[in-house]
């Protein structure tokens, strides 16, 4: 680590810099995404307030995520309550919002809605996280080690209008680990008048205190105090560095910044894949999906890209699966 400044420490977009207040128990994250925010949001053409609810996912996952020591995926996941009393599609406005992060890869989110209901919502001034999931809706995170292995999963209530709030929430009661979080989602106007999406946020956490640092709980305290200050424009401001912010929040205990690691957008949609999960469909179910030409088009759900598949490269994928 080395000492934040005003200068250039963390600089860039779609990074993640971790940092540590010195001589306090006090950790953190902070998360900038440009281009990742830009393309993740602008590929679905979201309300204003799905983009926002879609962007704070992301930046949950890299928050959170980029805590991994292995190769896995955090993902995290909210939608409102189910009649089937299963928490993968709810009834609310927003059916559900999933994100995750792959350490040194990036991340990916989307959510599927109801537009109509949305802009109803909007109308009456009701775009918060809990308006557009409903009422007892449900926020997960899921730790993905990887193949062969098992996933760990925690859950809480969906509670305030941002997911920070769900994910304080899940801090506090499930790892008992005092967290605060901050997120926001917005547009940058470019010369021209063009808008182009931009997010960021940071994580604070308590650790164990010891005889060097003294009590854990006043050294917290203390520093989301600081937190508190920080502004919506500050952690989506382009030209302000990481190492800037941080600065400007804890100059005054000292504060001590990580390397930048990538935190681009990322998607897991490729042809070859695609065309071999084709092949695995029933013959049946393949007749009903293909065009009368036996050609198959499938649409990514997270990036919106259409790929299209001739009869004889799902029929040469499948004498590969073979």
């Amino acid at each position: 680590m080395i000492p934040a400044s005003p200068g250039e420490a963390g600089a860039g977009d779609d990074r993640v810099t971790g940092f540590q207040l010195e001589g306090r128990p006090v950790r953190g994250r902070m998360a900038r995404l440009g281009a990742a925010a830009h393309e993740i949001l602008s590929a679905h053409a979201y309300p204003d307030s799905v983009a926002r609810l879609v962007g704070e996912a992301a930046l949950l996952a890299v928050l959170i995520g980029d805590s991994l020591k292995f190769d896995g995926k955090l993902i995290i996941q909210a939608s409102g309550p189910s009649s089937g009393g299963r928490q993968i599609e709810g009834e609310g406005a927003v059916s559900f919002v999933v994100a995750d992060f792959v350490p040194g890869q990036g991340v990916r989110a989307y959510a599927k809605y109801d537009a109509e209901r949305v802009a109803a919502l909007e109308a009456e001034g009701q775009g918060g996280a809990r308006d557009l999931l409903g009422g007892e809706g449900l926020f997960a995170m899921t730790i993905d080690p990887g193949p062969g292995m098992e996933r760990y999963q925690g859950v809480t209530l969906i509670t305030g209008d941002t997911l920070a709030d769900s994910a304080e929430h899940y801090f506090d009661q499930s790892e008992q680990v005092p967290s605060r979080l901050r997120l926001a989602v917005g547009r940058e106007m470019l010369d021209g008048g063009r808008t182009v999406w931009r997010a960021g946020g940071a994580l604070i956490q308590r650790i164990a205190g010891d005889e060097a640092r003294g009590d854990s709980q006043d050294a917290f305290d203390h520093a989301r105090a600081l937190f508190e200050t920080l502004a919506d424009d500050e952690l989506l401001d382009p030209k302000l560095s990481a190492g800037e912010v941080l600065f400007r929040l804890f100059h005054e205990d000292g504060v001590s910044v990580e390397p930048g690691r990538p935190a681009p957008r990322r998607c897991s949609c490729e042809r070859a894949a695609l065309a071999r999960l084709l092949a695995r469909f029933p013959s049946d179910d393949r007749e009903h999906m293909s065009r009368a030409d036996g050609s198959v088009a499938m649409t990514c759900e997270y990036c919106n890209r259409e790929w299209d598949f001739t009869a004889s490269e799902i029929d040469a994928a499948a004498s590969a699966n073979d």
